[in-house]
């Protein structure tokens, strides 16, 4: 009895060991034979680009020009320069230039969504528009 009881529990032993390899050897195989998963990436042409954007300040109409240089779809340098004539959209596109660089250089084109820069509210309005620009030139290049 004691024999025929050692005989099962190694047979029940050996069962286990052996569905468990097979199941290693499947998940092996699988892992080893799926199509890895490829995620969707806007695709940008490298190179140095221009645009005007435009936005509305409680002074009317204004404009700035923006450039972008894409590397691997990652700003690697950019330049703005104001165009408005009222004061107070002077002083606003003043403070932006002084601090959206750090906002922008280094980052992926696909990620940068200004709002407020140093202050300014509006002017980031004029730049994400002429950026759009930009990225519809950079795509279709």
């Amino acid at each position: 009895m004691e024999n025929n009881n050692i005989k099962k529990g190694v047979i029940g032993i050996v069962s286990v060991a052996v569905l468990g390899g097979i199941g290693y050897y499947l998940a092996q195989k699988n892992s080893a034979t799926t199509t890895p998963i490829i995620t969707a990436t806007n695709h940008y042409k490298d190179g140095t680009y221009s645009a005007t954007g435009n936005y509305t300040s409680p002074a009317g109409g204004e404009e700035v020009s923006v450039g972008i240089t894409l590397v691997n779809n990652i700003v690697t340098d950019a330049t703005f320069t104001g165009k408005a004539t009222n004061p107070g959209s002077i002083f606003n596109q003043g403070h932006f230039k002084e601090g959206f660089k750090e906002k922008v250089v280094g980052k992926s084109i696909d990620d940068i969504s200004l709002t407020v820069v140093n202050g300014s509210s509006l002017t980031p309005k004029g730049f994400m528009d002429a950026l759009a620009k930009i990225k519809a030139e950079a795509k279709n290049s």
